[in-house]
């Protein structure tokens, strides 16, 4: 028989699969329906884990609070230093009972009869047990906690024990965050997928990397950052507007910018690190086959090419800058309506970026997340989050983009037919 947390384990895997496999909104509801449902255990029994991690924090924070002044009575001190001299004793039977616990609760368990209490004694007492090896206590304070203490710049093995308190405790301590609010990813999950069914909107397969490096040939939006680029989600679509219609494809861009950071202590030792600054882009890409070789931008932190082209509009002008091979598709392009349009389009959305490729391609660029869904309830009250689901929820700034597309295509077809 599978322990507790194994149990919710399996059962939060198996409502994971069912909203991957989902094909319509109707799909979602049912699931959370049957969440609310759920006769099976969905939340995990952590309380061990909770009490390695207090115990671990304590001893991490306990020579924090020494330095700063703190004063207890002697007695307290003689339990505390007591405590840390026979840690060598007890703190790998607190280990190896976590283990024990861990492996369990991941369907591992001791080829041992009984319950899990028992083999978690077991084990404890094997911890203990190793304090009959002569040379544990110099495996354990010298070898690990001392070496420890030293590598980080400390005098004390009670340092090192400090350290690798803090760094296991703080671990510990997002790692139980995560299983207590896993219903709040998994609703999130939830949500934007019924925010894509509701916008007919249909995931494609895609290589991020090698898809980004494509775009990098027709885009220059594409050619940011120094290190990684890759496109991290990819969704197609068709809008229909009143006079035009046309497919197009949602992605999501992420790039990396890769510097190097120098810093100098006060002991006037310099040190050198490199850091990775992530950044995202959202966008939509479409055939416009009224022009071609130009790009208008708010984001001026990328090189442009082509000629510059300035219009007679002074707010645009301070919103955007042009450059086209030829300057007359731009002069023909930017109507006042269509520069009032985009003057408009950059107060509500962050760098606006629009790119005309040479094959007749669009690539409409902003740093808003055109994904970005909010939420009013979640798994946690799974009727209310069913009666939500049911609503129609709007991606209103991805409206706002392909209105402009529209309006854009609109605007150009006319002056197309005025020239002709």
């Amino acid at each position: 028989m599978l322990a507790h947390n194994a149990q919710v384990t399996r059962n939060i895997a198996a409502i994971r699969s069912d909203v991957d496999a989902a094909k319509s909104q109707e799909d979602l509801i049912a699931l959370v329906q049957r969440v609310e449902q759920h006769k099976g255990p969905l939340d995990y029994s952590d309380n061990w884990y909770r009490f390695f991690c207090a115990i671990s924090l304590f001893f991490a924070l306990l020579p924090i609070a020494f330095e700063l002044g703190l004063v207890v009575p002697d007695f307290v001190m003689q339990i505390l230093s007591g405590a840390l001299r026979y840690s060598v004793v007890w703190y790998p039977m607190l280990v190896l009972a976590t283990l024990t616990r861990y492996f369990e609760d991941k369907g591992k368990r001791l080829p041992i009869p009984g319950p899990i209490w028992g083999r978690m004694l077991l084990m404890a007492a094997v911890g203990a047990g190793l304090n009959l090896i002569p040379q544990w206590p110099y495996w354990y304070w010298d070898l690990y906690f001392d070496s420890l203490a030293s590598f980080l710049g400390f005098w004390y093995p009670s340092s090192g024990f400090a350290a690798h308190n803090g760094v296991v405790g703080v671990l510990m301590l997002f790692w139980l965050r995560g299983r207590m609010k896993w219903r709040n990813k998994l609703s999130d999950n939830i949500f934007l997928k019924d925010a894509l069914f509701n916008n007919n909107l249909e995931a494609v397969p895609f290589e991020g990397k090698k898809l980004a490096k494509e775009l990098e040939a027709s885009f220059r939006e594409f050619k940011r950052g120094n290190d990684l680029r890759e496109i991290q989600s990819l969704y197609k679509s068709t809008y229909q507007g009143d006079i035009h219609q046309f497919d197009y494809q949602l992605y999501r861009f992420h790039y990396v910018i890769k510097r190097t950071e120098t810093t100098t202590d006060a002991n006037g030792k310099t040190t050198t690190r490199t850091v990775r600054d992530h950044y995202y882009r959202h966008g939509v890409l479409l055939d416009f086959p009224f022009a071609s070789d130009m790009s208008i931008a708010s984001d001026f932190g990328i090189k442009r090419r082509g000629e510059r082209y300035k219009s007679a509009s002074n707010a645009f002008n301070r919103q955007y800058r042009v450059y086209a091979k030829e300057p007359m598709t731009a002069a023909r392009l930017l109507s006042p309506a269509i520069e009032e349009k985009l003057t408009v389009f950059a107060q509500g959305l962050k760098k606006p970026v629009l790119e005309f490729s040479n094959q007749g391609r669009l690539c409409v660029a902003v740093t808003d997340d055109l994904l970005a869904v909010k939420r009013v309830h979640g798994l946690d009250n799974p009727k209310a989050f069913a009666e939500e689901l049911a609503g129609h929820t709007e991606l209103k700034q991805m409206k706002q983009m392909l209105g402009l597309v529209h309006e854009m295509m609109r605007y150009s077809d006319n002056n197309f037919k005025v020239s002709a």
